[in-house]
């Protein structure tokens, strides 16, 4: 009686513990257009040092098979160093559920197509965003829809392709975490990550 007892506690422990892990869980894997690999839009991934790169030796989050952090598919674009600051200002918003770049901010893309124009070294990662209503599945592919509307606006302003990459963040990366009207809006947004070599190389 008493093992039985012990049997049933055991499995009802494995139980709790399995279903807790779930919890923990990263929220979502984002599929990378072009690429094999995944985004992770997990925090523990994302931490950078104070160089701006990636901990881990990866400057974008890209996650390949042997759980390297790195870009897929793209070398010219590895070990690069991001620099968020540059670009923040020209940051895109969208309306609710639209991926087409509003009039109002065609003046940040040409500014950025400027910017890197001053020197062929540099590249850019577009990363498209969007608020919590939606699926993840959903916000995920608005959020990819969105980065590829940024990234054809620049090559029309003459940005070569082969300096553009875009990730979709879906909704887990908010700049806002408040659930209202003006956090929705700061959050449907298309930012820009100047990537530029480094030094040496």
């Amino acid at each position: 009686m008493t093992s039985l007892k012990h049997v049933g506690l055991v499995v009802a422990a494995l139980l709790a513990a399995t279903s807790t892990g779930c919890k923990t869980k990263p929220k979502n894997i984002t599929p990378i257009p072009g690429g094999n690999a995944n985004v992770a839009g997990a925090g523990s991934l994302l931490n950078r040092d104070n160089s701006g790169t990636l901990n881990g030796g990866g400057d974008v989050v890209t996650i390949d098979e042997s759980g390297n952090i790195g870009l897929s598919d793209l070398e010219e674009f590895e070990n690069m160093l991001m620099d968020r600051d540059a670009l923040a200002a020209q940051t895109v918003y969208f309306e609710l559920d639209r991926s087409e770049i509003h009039p109002d901010d065609l003046g940040k893309v040409e500014a950025v197509a400027g910017i890197l124009s001053q020197d062929a070294q540099n590249k850019v990662l577009i990363e498209g965003h969007c608020d919590e209503r939606g699926t993840e599945e959903y916000n995920r592919a608005l959020g990819e829809r969105r980065a590829l509307s940024v990234r054809d606006a620049l090559s029309g302003l003459g940005v070569s392709a082969d300096r553009i990459r875009t990730m979709s963040f879906g909704e887990d990366r908010p700049a806002d975490p408040e659930l209202n009207d003006a956090a929705y809006s700061r959050n449907r947004r298309g930012e820009f990550v100047l990537l530029k070599p480094k030094p040496g190389s």
